[in-house]
Order: C-alpha cells, then sequence, then structure tokens
C-alpha cells in the first residue's frame, strides 16, 4: 500500500513506517496478541484526522483508532494491512457539553 500521502500532510515524525517505530503500537496493553500495524499515523489536530480517514476511505484502507494503548480488551488490535490511527496526543478537553462526547476518552453526559 501507498502511504506516501501521509508523509505529504503530516510531519516526518508523525508517520511511523518502520518495523522499529511501529513495534510499540502492535498491541495495547493486552499483549498476548499483536499484528504489527503496516503504517502507523499520530495526527494533532482534528483537521489532519478528517483527511487521513478520508484518504483511507477513498483508498479502501482499513483504519484502527487507537487512544493511549491501556485498553486490557484488544480493542486497539491493529489490522496488518490498514493504518494504526494514534489519538494520544489529544489529551485535552476544550469544552464539556452534557449531550455529547468531546474529545478521545471522555464520557458521554447523563
Amino acid at each position: 500500500m501507498n502511504f506516501k500521502y501521509f508523509t505529504e500532510i503530516l510531519p516526518p515524525e508523525a508517520v511511523l513506517l518502520s518495523e522499529e517505530a511501529k513495534r510499540v503500537y502492535e498491541c495495547d496493553a493486552l499483549s498476548a496478541h499483536r499484528v504489527m500495524p503496516a503504517c502507523v499515523v499520530l495526527p494533532d489536530s482534528v483537521e489532519e484526522v478528517q483527511a487521513i480517514l478520508s484518504y483511507c476511505f477513498s483508498n479502501d484502507i482499513p483504519v484502527v483508532a487507537r487512544g493511549a494503548g491501556t485498553g486490557l480488551s484488544g480493542g486497539a488490535m491493529p489490522h496488518a494491512e490498514g493504518v494504526l490511527l494514534s489519538l494520544a496526543k489529544f489529551n485535552q478537553i476544550v469544552e464539556i457539553d452534557p449531550i455529547q462526547t468531546i474529545g478521545s476518552g471522555s464520557a458521554r453526559g447523563p
């Protein structure tokens, strides 16, 4: 697969393609199961996330979103031929809206 597009919209350090760099993303805290993702991207803006998802959708590339990687259920298990979308840089709640979820890891209101 061609992941060159990501190097055009993200800084070089935000696109991980080498096996060594991707190793930490092959599992979450459930380390009994491991899958090496084809590519890891680390966006730091909503616009970058939108561009990544749009490209992946248009090119039929599987995407797995990942937060801090502390889950024990395997919910962030990467796809071997896909993109692991790390949302770890989204670590602030900008606004609390009791109706909608705001920010990664926030809980829904009453």
